[in-house]
Parts: C-alpha cells; sequence; structure tokens
C-alpha cells in the first residue's frame, strides 16, 4: 500500500507546543526587526520598505503575512528603481536568516526535558517515535513543508525491528542525489544506505546549505548532520555546520513565485519525484496544512499531482475552516476523511488509529 504524507506547521506544532505557525513567525520577525532597527544606531539599518513598514494595524493583512513579504520582497517591481528592488532582495535575504535562527532556537528549546517529580523526562512525545517507525516499517513518502530537523533527530534516536535496531540518519532519508556537507571536507560521508521512509523538504530546510546566490543552477545542496534529540547541538553537528560555513541555508520562502529557486535542478527534481510519488499513492494523509490560500504554489502543486486512482484523503487538522478547500481540491473519484479533523489533539489520535485505517 502506498503511502503518502504532507506535512504542515500543525505537525511541528503538535510535537511541541514551542514551534510557530506562519502567523507567529510573522510576529517573531517583525519584532526582531524593529529591535535591530532599533539598536543599529548611526549604522546600517534594516527596514522593512513600504508598504510594509506600517505595522501598527493587526488587521492589515499585507503587512503581517509574511508570505506576502517575501513574495513582495523578493521580486523585482516594476514601479521601483534599481536600488530600491536589489535594497527590498536583501530585506528578504535578512528575513530568510531570521527565519532560520527562529526555527533552530525553536527546535532545540522544544526538545529539552520535562521535569516530573524531579526527573527528567524526554519532551518528544510517544507519538512520534511510533508514527516514524510506522513510516520506516511502509517505506512511506513524507513531504514536508517544514524547515525544521525534528523528524531527523527523533528519526536518530532509532528503535528495534524484528531484534535489529535500527537508527535513521538524515543520509538515510534525503534523496540520494543530496550530498553531506562531509564530503567536502573529504571525511566519512555517513552510514551506508537503508530501505527506509523518504523525506521530502519542499521549502527547504535549516540544515542545507548552497552558495546564496540568485541564480545557483548547476550546484550541488548539501546538508549538514543534525544531534540526536538533545536541547543543544552535538559536537558531530558543529563540526559538520563548521564545514558548511561559507554557504547559506537553503530556506525556500512560501511565496507565490519561487522561480529562482527552481532554476536549481536538484530543487526541481525534489518537487518532480514528490509530485509522482503524490500520483501513485493510495491513501494520502495531510497532517497540519491549512492550503492557505497565499500558497498558490503548494495549491498548483497539488492539483497536478493529484493521484489518478481511488484515493482516500485523511485530513489531521484542528479546524474545521479548512474542509471545504480540501473538497474544492479534490476530483470524484477521490474520498475526504474528517474524522481526525477536531479541536484537541487530533495528531495523536490519528497517530493511534493509523495501523487501522482502511
Amino acid at each position: 500500500m502506498s503511502d503518502v504524507f504532507i506535512l504542515g506547521a500543525g505537525f511541528s506544532k503538535a510535537v511541541n507546543s514551542l514551534m510557530p505557525t506562519m502567523p507567529e513567525l510573522t510576529v517573531v520577525v517583525r519584532k526582531q526587526i524593529e529591535k535591530l532597527a532599533r539598536n543599529a544606531g548611526d549604522g546600517f539599518r534594516i527596514t522593512l520598505p513600504p508598504p510594509l513598514s506600517d505595522l501598527e494595524d493587526d488587521t492589515k493583512a499585507l503587512e503581517n503575512n509574511i508570505e506576502l513579504w517575501m513574495t513582495y520582497l523578493s521580486e523585482n517591481q516594476p514601479w521601483l528603481d534599481e536600488v530600491s528592488n536589489q535594497y527590498n532582495q536583501a530585506v528578504a535575504g535578512q528575513i530568510r536568516r531570521h527565519i532560520k535562527c527562529i526555527i533552530d532556537a525553536r527546535t532545540l528549546a522544544s526538545m529539552r526535558p520535562t521535569k516530573i517529580l524531579a526527573e527528567e523526562v524526554s519532551s518528544r512525545p510517544d507519538w512520534l517515535d511510533f508514527l516514524i517507525r510506522q513510516w520506516h516499517h511502509r517505506r512511506a513518502t513524507v513531504i514536508t513543508l517544514n524547515y525544521d530537523t525534528l523528524v531527523e533527530r527523533a528519526s536518530l534516536e532509532g528503535f528495534i525491528e524484528e531484534k535489529i535496531p535500527i537508527v535513521i540518519h538524515p543520509g538515510n532519508i534525503y534523496p540520494p542525489y543530496f550530498s553531506s556537507v562531509d564530503s567536502r571536507a573529504n571525511v566519512n560521508i555517513g552510514p551506508n544506505p537503508q530501505r527506509t521512509f523518504t523525506y521530502f523538504k519542499l521549502h527547504g530546510s535549516t540544515n542545507w546549505h548552497y552558495s546564496g546566490r540568485d541564480n545557483f543552477y548547476g550546484e550541488t545542496i548539501y546538508y549538514s548532520d543534525v544531534s540526536h534529540w538533545r536541547p543543544e547541538r552535538g559536537r558531530n553537528e558543529l563540526e559538520s555546520l563548521s564545514v558548511a560555513s561559507d554557504k547559506e541555508v537553503l530556506i525556500i520562502p512560501p511565496v507565490t513565485e519561487k522561480t529562482t529557486y527552481f532554476n536549481n535542478e536538484t530543487v526541481r527534481r525534489l518537487w518532480q519525484e514528490a509530485s509522482a510519488a503524490l500520483q501513485g499513492a493510495k491513501r494520502v494523509f495531510v497532517i497540519g496544512y491549512s492550503l492557505p490560500i497565499s500558497d498558490l504554489g503548494m495549491e498548483f502543486f497539488l492539483k497536478h499531482s493529484l493521484p489518478t486512482k481511488d484515493t482516500t484523503w485523511y485530513i489531521v487538522n484542528t479546524c474545521k475552516r479548512v474542509l471545504p478547500r480540501y473538497r474544492k481540491l479534490l476530483v470524484p473519484y477521490q474520498r475526504l476523511n474528517s474524522d481526525f479533523v477536531c479541536e484537541g489533539n487530533p495528531v495523536e489520535e490519528f497517530v493511534n488509529n493509523y495501523p487501522d485505517l482502511p
């Protein structure tokens, strides 16, 4: 049975409430930009240009949606001169760095042990371990729109399958055309490949690296190592990051126009293989992704990639307002299951029922 999972910000939020949704990320980035501008003194200040600089009214959709910020700032606007467009793109680059720092900080903070009766208990939920084992056993395809490395770090904790210890490294779940940064230092590039689930990170990752140039066609995309589920980076991760110190983090913002990023054939292949996997799915599980109107690229991707056969889509979400969007997306021969659209903890409820679902 071919299972495909699509993970949105709500999935990471279910792992730990510290992980930000896109609206929360907008607020945090905005505050950081304001703080840096105040502290810059007479030095160079990065500020949001008009029309994004009016941030007093929280009801304004444009000023308070980081997806729309990135759309506006990343593209040349015909009413602006060349200097203004270049400034906007510099601001977009700074915002990407803010996003990376925030996601990394929240990722590490979410792995702090929970203290109960003076005993330290892992913050990693049991349902996450169980789901990763299911992904491994079923050789599932997992498509994520998240930048964080929670799944990679949880996979490194390992488990026992048929009396054999299984430890899943990033090199096992990333597509094989991504390269470890360790290969740049002529050191051991990690574990031998093993059959497990495949992890497509369509919007990039905080541990993926490239030159940072506008045109990076033909470039190798590197990934750096991650540590086990701990609230600090281990030595292996720090050493791996040092090898990539001359690189920028590859974060593909959820903008309506991603042409610059799609000029790279590795990024295109990533999306193409994810599309092919989705077209062949028998069951699709969408966890914590609300299909926002602003993410036109993802909507077109899903419409193009709809399975051609009878398929059941399981929507796992805390908000019932997402259901009409998915009903509009799907075609008549595909079924929509809304059993896990509810308040509370629908992700854990879904995972507990996953092995028995038709």
